[in-house]
């Protein structure tokens, strides 16, 4: 695997200022603690900003991960970056809110966020658009190398990891179409099983992330072997 991005480029580096930025904004906007009371209940919206930003590093690293192997100077290949990084700053205020209803929802406090109950599934829908956004363009920086092979001078074990990045990413952006999909259907009939199921979805990545990355491993074995 040879990598072509040792050397940041400015796209990159502003795709890092957004990220940046994202995170900033993100611990900057919950409760503001002017007495002790309001300096526990910022304390206790630790464990949800922890998962709120696990999941800017996450896209952030498949982001990296991408930009390290490839040069992203291609024209259509900016304008893909230019939307990932809009969706990024798109969904700081979404995880912000999420951030905070977890925080009432487990530790009963009085951060003045709320939604009604047969609200949720419409919330489910929400997130998961923008998850399927994220990773759907991310499919499309992967589809691009592709076209980009001769270009980008791809080798072999480099177009075989290509191609398996942008199953992964397949993947990645299906659970959340379908999670969007259920909660849709079951939504008609019952807001809380729509709810239940729209969110039990997002477990299908674990065997499907298994089974691809058995393939993937297998596979690679064969390169070395060569």
């Amino acid at each position: 695997m040879r990598y072509r991005g040792e050397t940041a480029s400015r796209l990159d580096n502003l795709t890092d200022a957004v990220f940046g930025i994202a995170i900033t904004l993100l611990i900057f906007n919950l409760t503001n603690p002017n007495s002790f009371q309001d300096l526990l209940t910022f304390t206790k919206t630790l464990p949800a900003f922890l998962m709120s930003i696990s999941f800017i590093i996450l896209i952030w690293k498949e982001h990296l991960r991408f930009s390290e192997i490839y040069r992203l100077e291609d024209s259509l290949l900016t304008i893909l970056n230019t939307v990932f990084i809009a969706l990024v700053i798109f969904y700081v205020y979404p995880l912000r809110f999420l951030t905070l209803f977890l925080t009432n929802f487990f530790f009963y406090t009085e951060i003045a966020v709320n939604i009604p109950g047969d609200k949720v599934p419409y919330l489910m829908i929400y997130y998961g658009f923008v998850a399927f956004a994220l990773y759907f363009v991310l499919y499309l920086f992967y589809h691009r190398a592709l076209r980009l092979k001769t270009e980008l001078n791809l080798n072999s074990y480099e177009e075989f990891y290509t191609k398996s990045m942008k199953s992964r990413m397949l993947i990645m952006f299906m659970v959340p179409l379908l999670s969007i999909l259920l909660t849709l259907v079951i939504n008609e009939f019952s807001f809380i099983w729509a709810s239940v199921v729209g969110g039990m979805t997002y477990f299908l990545y674990t065997p499907f992330i298994f089974l691809w990355y058995s393939r993937f491993n297998n596979k690679s074995k064969e390169f070395e072997d060569e």
